[in-house]
């Protein structure tokens, strides 16, 4: 997985060269909005995986706040594009409080304890641990959360920003129980 700098670079000199393959997905260097804005129009259509979105059909369980008003409070306070991490963070929160109430305690031991087989409904979905449960599903501190696949688009006219991501594919979040609402259809890389 590239980071975003060398990516830039590559994709950059790969079209230059007459590179134009008909789909593209790049994980780690496209997370950011920033990094798609760093290729100008040649990041219309590149996909990636999303592990949050704006469109997750969940809610805070500290706040109850829903994803879009998260990230709309984040772009409104920050004036900068939601990111998917975000999500995240406040779900550590979630995690956390409900961790402490469960647990009856702040002892290091017990906290362990009640973290090993928690399961919380959070802004990212549902976050359960299973030690029991072997392989990538499971496991000693080990939990899933949905995912998605994605496109970032160019934003249309009048649009604060350049990119959006638009989700594509829900078919591994439906896996882990979440219908998450399609933005759009799967499109090809621009030719040329």
């Amino acid at each position: 997985m590239p980071i975003p700098p060398d990516f830039t670079t590559f994709w950059k000199q790969a079209k230059q060269q007459g590179y134009n393959p008909k789909a593209a997905t790049i994980g780690k260097a496209l997370l950011f909005p920033s990094s798609v804005d760093a290729l100008g129009d040649l990041g219309n259509n590149l996909s990636t995986e999303v592990w949050w979105h704006p469109s997750w059909p969940t809610k805070s369980s500290l706040t109850g706040i829903t994803p879009q008003e998260f990230c709309d409070l984040y772009e409104l306070k920050t004036g900068k594009q939601w990111t998917q991490p975000i999500g995240y963070v406040e779900a550590l929160f979630e995690v956390a409080a409900n961790a402490l109430t469960t647990s009856g305690s702040t002892d290091k031991a017990a906290l362990v304890k009640t973290l090993s087989t928690l399961g919380t409904d959070t802004i990212v979905g549902k976050v359960q641990w299973n030690p029991t449960q072997p392989g990538p599903e499971g496991g000693p501190n080990v939990a899933v959360t949905p995912l998605a696949g994605g496109q970032w688009r160019l934003a249309p006219a009048g649009s604060a920003y350049k990119y959006e991501l638009v989700l594509v594919s829900n078919a591994v979040a439906k896996t882990r129980g979440l219908d998450i609402p399609l933005g759009g259809k799967a499109e090809a890389l621009p030719a040329g």
